[in-house]
């Protein structure tokens, strides 16, 4: 089997602070692989190692998954327009998605219905076909540039606010749905139950006219990721849920990976989570991955992860007898 692994969140987001989060942690399966293989640094952006997985020039994926949930996309322009909270930290409007939210259709279906009715002399449409993932139909290009929510997820949104020659026209869209939002009655109740509200929607992925064709040169993609599923499917390769351990590993060929245990630790700075999620990967995968490559199980294996100090490593059985390569911490990875 030749098997590759990507891990959102294996390396701190913050790269600065990587060194100090990683002291103490014991991963010694880990820091073998990182030792005896061929590791190259390969900073880049969640959306930017989608991109490159897929081979995709951008995420403009708006009117396929529009299609793919059964909505009409002719003769419109869309974005994804997923409902997503805002929490103000000091200076700082800090981003959490609908991950962290349990929304149901007939909450999602009411706040729709209102911000079709406050948007509609300019002739957008919003749709909510699922609680997770609405969109947003527009009957002319936005003429402006706007961030993919992997890449703004526990993140400030200054950073990531609409750019281009309309830039500002569409933050101030922005300003005027959050506005609603925040005294909507939906909320209000939700709010009144200690439930988070969804007091913003994230504008991205516009595409109109014309599919995406994504490729993956692997066998099968195994991950629980929706959007990562529809790629693969889009690109006539079947996908199925990852197993929460190499243990339950029942595959063949060549073998894409997404696993997420440490993806949400990583997006929220949760130091304790994170650390305790690469505990968890170190016996659950690293260890046994490691044995499997030992006893030659494993023809092939390859780690990627996104971040500042995001790398991909590559590792064959006969790297392991390289003795003379000692283990690499991963807070060795990070600058000085």
């Amino acid at each position: 089997m030749k098997l590759t692994l990507i891990i959102p969140g294996l390396c701190w987001l913050d790269a600065d602070d990587g060194r100090e989060i990683c002291k103490g942690l014991q991963l010694p399966a880990l820091e073998q692989l990182l030792g005896r293989g061929q590791l190259q640094a390969q900073p880049a952006t969640a959306s930017q190692l989608l991109q490159q997985l897929f081979g995709l020039e951008k995420l403009a994926l708006a009117a396929d998954l529009a299609a793919a949930s059964g909505l009409d996309t002719a003769g419109r322009h869309w974005l994804l327009a997923d409902p997503v909270n805002l929490r103000v930290d000091r200076d700082r409007a800090l981003l959490g998605d609908v991950g962290i939210m349990q929304l149901s259709q007939q909450e999602a279906d009411a706040l729709v219905a209102s911000l079709n009715q406050l948007f509609a002399e300019d002739g957008f449409l919003f749709h909510a076909p699922t609680p997770q993932r609405w969109f947003l139909s527009l009957p002319a290009a936005t003429g402006a540039e706007f961030s993919a929510l992997p890449d703004v997820i526990g993140n400030d949104i200054n950073h990531h606010l609409p750019r281009g020659s309309n830039g500002m026209l569409w933050s101030r869209y922005l300003n005027e749905l959050q506005m609603l939002l925040y005294t909507h009655p939906v909320n209000d109740a939700r709010e009144m139950r200690g439930e988070v509200p969804v007091n913003s929607l994230w504008l991205w992925g516009e595409q109109a006219g014309g599919s995406v064709r994504p490729s993956l040169p692997h066998d099968q993609l195994l991950a629980a990721d929706p959007l990562w599923q529809h790629l693969a499917a889009a690109a006539g390769k079947p996908a199925e849920l990852a197993p929460f351990a190499f243990s339950g590993l029942d595959a063949a060929g060549d073998v894409l990976l997404q696993l997420d245990t440490v993806e949400a630790a990583a997006q929220f700075r949760d130091a304790w989570g994170w650390r305790e999620g690469l505990q968890q990967l170190e016996r659950d995968w690293f260890a046994p991955l490691l044995a499997a490559m030992q006893q030659r199980r494993v023809q092939q294996l390859t780690i990627r992860c996104h971040g500042d100090a995001g790398f991909t490593l590559n590792l064959r059985p006969g790297d392991l007898w390289r003795f003379w390569k000692r283990p690499r911490q991963l807070a060795a990875l990070y600058p000085q």
